[in-house]
């Protein structure tokens, strides 16, 4: 592509996105039909969205990254910051006794305004040429982005499978109590908070903006996340490469090919999303301020603001996800290593430097972290942690073929392979990089490789699904390598080249982009959809029918080895739904400390005590009068299958009455 500002007329901007949105139209029928109403019916919630990902992070970088940073560069960073800042602003309000609430929360957006927009800066950066139309197209790519993963969850009422269900609790439990908290009444008798909270803090902020309720503000949050991974990725990779280009291809890999982190949608599996939307903000930061250590004559009074930002990064990385917060430190670790091996001899009074701002980068995380840590201790995490790593005996830590086929899906084991080779046989330092912190990354998840404890501390699984990490900006290597082979074989002559470079990328972008839109459109998998809209109609017909003190049993199995119990159906969600006791509780109260304290062997004896006689037997029905259930109740939902309560057995018993039976949801009184 060609620097000359005059080869990118704004008619060419237009016009590709135009394209654009009728090769979208085309890949999603109905898209750009319900893009408009929807923008229109929810505007109040669309403007306090966009402020929500940008003010924060603006204001953060105004102050303390106020040097040359292209609009849309400045943006993508902005919108990963501020999912650090906004839990920053949930635990320092918390010693004061602030409670938030929607009046609040619309004036800090006012400050973050001041902050971020007021005095004017002086340092202009206009994009020009090829950085004009790389800024418009990754603008582009991350509305389409999101909007396609809006636009495929428009029918989900609530979030899917077990983890949505705690994260949609806690969310509620923010809301409720004006920030953070400590009890779980009336949902689970926890009597602390230590689960990382940077997603939820975000989706009750807009509720408190929008008034969004939390069923709904978190499976939005959750999916504008996954479609930030378009700039996000951009950002990262063309840092790491120096190549613009290779960012753009990077952000349509993360945006419409890669399976993940789209596919956490059909998890619920929210907060590693959130700590992997932070992450890229945290590498940055560190990347600057590792880069401004190493140089001879940098000084420490202008390495103040980059190891600031650094440490308000990575201690939003506390909040988002603890086992993402260990894969930034891989990061970190490696980048440090490579920007040595690359820098040659080094004074020994620039390594005192970089160990100087190595420690203080990371006393100021703690340090502004500290008051949430300190509240980590009194729950089980610790505990769980310290086992972990203390015990000198294997954990399960399965390693799926399938996991590790998704990750590579769609074509993208080639294009790494050929984009990784093409960065190290360029000499690009973010190859080897990208290349050793994934091989750190898998050894700190399985460290029995090494002869050490502590597998289990990080999963395989979590490593996995966070593959599109290094994936796609090795990825977006691979097909910009492509490109240019392509536009090499068919440019007519060298003066031609750069033309036919930019042609063939058009194109082929427009077609990657369709074909994935379809994909990401069809990400949602029903199989995984436990609260459906038969059980949200039959929670309405038990608030309004069945007494409040109602004790109703619904399905679980064991889950962690039997530590806690987990629910495969709707009848999960009633708790939360109607406010009527139920044999099961949000799986994250695992982490917390409960009251009575040995409340979740008490539940595992309980199920075990019921679940030993068939669900039709005399033995059973007397087991459940004496735990004082009344009532039965079944979803159309089974995953996994296999459910206790099967309504042929239940129907032929004269232990139970049938009192609902619609569209596949049955609830019995016990006589």
């Amino acid at each position: 592509m060609v620097a000359n500002q005059r080869a990118f007329p704004r008619s060419a901007i237009w016009l590709t996105a135009i394209w654009l949105a009728a090769i979208i139209s085309m890949a999603v029928p109905g898209l750009l039909w319900w893009a408009p109403w929807s923008l229109i019916s929810s505007l109040l919630a669309v403007l306090s969205g966009v402020l929500l990902f940008t003010l924060p992070g603006l204001a953060v970088l105004r102050w303390l990254h106020p040097g040359p940073l292209l609009w849309f560069e400045r943006l993508a960073y902005a919108a990963s910051l501020s999912c650090a800042v906004i839990p920053f602003l949930l635990l320092i309000s918390e010693p004061i006794g602030w409670r938030w609430n929607s009046l609040a929360a619309w004036l800090v957006m006012i400050i973050f305004a001041v902050l971020a927009l007021w005095p004017a800066s002086r340092i202009r950066r206009p994009a020009r040429g090829q950085r004009r139309l790389i800024g418009w197209m990754v603008a582009l790519l991350s509305v389409a982005a999101v909007g396609v993963r809006l636009f495929a969850v428009r029918d989900v009422p609530v979030g899917l499978f077990g983890d949505s269900y705690h994260h949609t609790v806690i969310t509620q439990l923010l809301i409720d109590n004006g920030g953070l908290f400590r009890s779980w009444q009336p949902y689970a008798p926890a009597v602390t908070f230590t689960y990382h909270y940077a997603f939820h803090a975000m989706a009750a902020w807009w509720h408190w903006l929008a008034g969004i309720p939390a069923t709904q503000a978190v499976v939005l949050v959750g999916q504008v996340m996954s479609g930030l991974a378009a700039p996000l990725f951009y950002l990262l990779t063309a840092r790491l490469t120096n190549s613009r280009l290779t960012g753009l291809w990077a952000a349509v890999v993360v945006g419409f090919l890669s399976l993940y982190p789209a596919y956490y949608v059909n998890w619920g599996r929210y907060t590693q999303l959130a700590g992997q939307t932070v992450l890229p903000a945290a590498a940055i930061a560190w990347m600057g301020l590792i880069d401004g250590a190493l140089q001879a004559r940098r000084s420490w009074r202008s390495l103040a603001a980059p190891l600031a930002l650094a440490s308000i990064a990575s201690a939003g990385l506390a909040f988002s996800h603890y086992r993402v917060a260990i894969l930034a430190i891989c990061f970190v670790v490696t980048y440090t290593l490579v920007a040595l091996s690359r820098s040659g001899l080094v004074s020994w009074r620039t390594l005192g430097r970089l160990g100087g701002v190595g420690v203080l980068g990371a006393l100021g995380a703690a340090l502004l972290a500290w008051p949430w840590l300190w509240r980590v201790q009194q729950g089980q995490i610790t505990r769980m942690a310290a086992q972990i790593v203390t015990t000198d005996v294997e954990t399960r830590n399965p390693i799926a073929l399938e996991i590790i086929g998704a990750a590579f899906q769609y074509g993208l084991f080639p294009l790494a392979a050929i984009g990784l080779a093409s960065l190290l046989w360029q000499r690009k330092s973010g190859g080897l990089v990208l290349a050793v912190w994934a091989g750190l990354a898998w050894l700190v998840a399985n460290p029995q490789l090494l002869g050490l404890t502590g597998q289990g501390l990080i999963t395989a699984f979590a490593v996995l699904i966070g593959a599109y990490l290094v994936v796609t900006p090795v990825a977006g290597a691979g097909l910009l390598a492509l490109m240019r082979l392509v536009a090499l074989i068919i440019r007519q002559s060298q003066w031609r080249l750069s033309a036919t470079m930019m042609t063939v990328q058009i194109v082929a972008g427009l077609v990657v982009v369709g074909w994935g839109a379809q994909i990401q459109a069809a990400m949602v998998d029903y199989n995984y959809q436990l609260a459906t809209p038969a059980d949200l109609q039959a929670a309405a017909w038990i608030r309004d029918n069945l007494p409040p003190d109602a004790a109703i049993f619904v399905n679980g199995f064991p889950a962690y080895g039997g530590y806690v119990y987990a629910g495969n159906d709707g009848g999960w969600w009633l708790t939360f739904l109607t406010g009527r006791r139920t044999n099961l509780l949000p799986m994250a109260v695992g982490f917390e400390a409960v009251d009575p304290p040995n409340l979740l062997s008490l539940i595992a004896e309980q199920h075990r005590a019921i679940q030993r006689y068939p669900i039709g037997s005399a033995e059973a029905a007397a087991e459940l009068r004496a735990l004082g259930f009344r009532y039965l109740y079944n979803g159309p939902a089974a995953n996994p299958s296999g459910e206790y309560l099967d309504p042929v057995q239940i129907d032929a018993a004269p232990f139970y009455e049938l009192i609902y039976r619609q569209d596949g949801v049955s609830i019995w009184r016990i006589r």
